[in-house]
């Protein structure tokens, strides 16, 4: 079969309009509890007919307690993978994840949502928001949503945080802004975003895009080919999906959004894209921090999770968390 497109080995598309993924996130996981150390996990499918489903990460003392305890913040995590490939089940994100729930001391719920180019934007906001629903039904009548008893026994819904990486960076900034702002989330209270290296891009070159390296992590290359891939038939990158900045795009002075920690990688090819997201942001209003990780490439974190970087950006993670809701 003729290839048409290669995206870095990991997703191949031929011409008859096979598609093939090292791993395939299409493949449902039946939901079952599983020991992780000192986090469990399991798999709960929200719509088995779109291939939607979640894994949730949960402390294990919590699930040993005998008298009531405190509840814990939620995390809902959206993976990266250029839109294109991974899922909550990759070994990578599975353990970061893991090694997220466990040192933060949250819940973590995994969005596993569709993928281009079998189902382009906004098909995976679409699926992130839904999960985001079926989360703030636990908080709210349940509507016609079932409940988790993880979440229903043990997460504080008053005390929400979204985080994404690379796309799910993106993920995490749209499923806030293509909904209006941060009310229309009520009854759960979002705190905080935490976006990690986001996916973000535009027809003209930034300086840190011109000079990325051929050989690194993400390279123009494959971030062009995710884009061309995830993008609504027809669109340039200057669509408000991958440029937020875009005049077309959602009026960032006007959407509500709650307070942002953005790790930005020092030698990532993003890194410029993501510091004038962020600049914007604060030209607006917007609490915005940011935490840079100098000697970085895309997705340390989960290529070397034992990095110090890595635990840097988990502590991190849990310091922007802990001054609202007290280990």
């Amino acid at each position: 079969m003729e290839e048409v497109v290669n995206v870095g080995g990991i997703l191949k598309v031929y011409r008859d309009g096979t598609i093939f993924r090292v791993e395939d996130p299409r493949m449902f996981v039946k939901a079952s509890l599983q020991g992780e150390g000192d986090v469990a996990s399991k798999d709960v499918v929200l719509n088995e007919k779109l291939g939607l489903w979640v894994r949730l990460y949960l402390p294990s003392s919590h699930l040993q307690q005998q008298t009531e305890k405190r509840r814990l913040p939620l995390i809902v995590y959206f993976h990266g993978g250029g839109f294109c490939v991974a899922s909550p089940a990759l070994p990578d994100f599975h353990n970061f994840t893991l090694k997220l729930a466990a040192t933060v001391g949250a819940i973590v719920v995994s969005v596993a949502y569709r993928l281009a180019p079998e189902h382009r934007l906004p098909a995976a906001y679409d699926d992130c928001i839904s999960a985001l629903q079926w989360v703030n039904s636990h908080a709210g009548d349940g509507g016609d949503f079932k409940h988790d008893p993880w979440l229903e026994s043990y997460a504080d819904f008053s005390a929400v945080y979204l985080m994404g990486d690379s796309a799910g960076g993106n993920i995490a900034h749209h499923v806030v802004a293509l909904r209006g702002g941060v009310e229309a989330w009520n009854p759960i209270k979002l705190k905080g975003s935490i976006l990690v290296e986001p996916f973000f891009g535009a027809e003209q070159r930034t300086l840190s895009e011109s000079e990325c390296p051929c050989d690194a992590v993400l390279n123009l290359e494959l971030s062009d080919a995710c884009w061309r891939l995830s993008l609504p038939v027809g669109s340039d990158r200057d669509h408000p999906f991958s440029y937020p900045c875009s005049p077309a795009a959602p009026k960032l002075e006007k959407i509500s959004l709650p307070p942002l920690l953005v790790a930005i990688g020092g030698r990532d090819m993003l890194r410029d894209r993501d510091h004038e997201y962020c600049e914007l942001l604060k030209q607006h209003g917007k609490s915005v921090e940011v935490v840079v990780f100098g000697e970085e490439e895309h997705g340390f974190y989960v290529v070397r999770p034992q990095s110090q970087s890595c635990e840097r950006l988990i502590q991190e993670i849990s310091r922007f968390i802990s001054p609202v809701h007290t280990f």
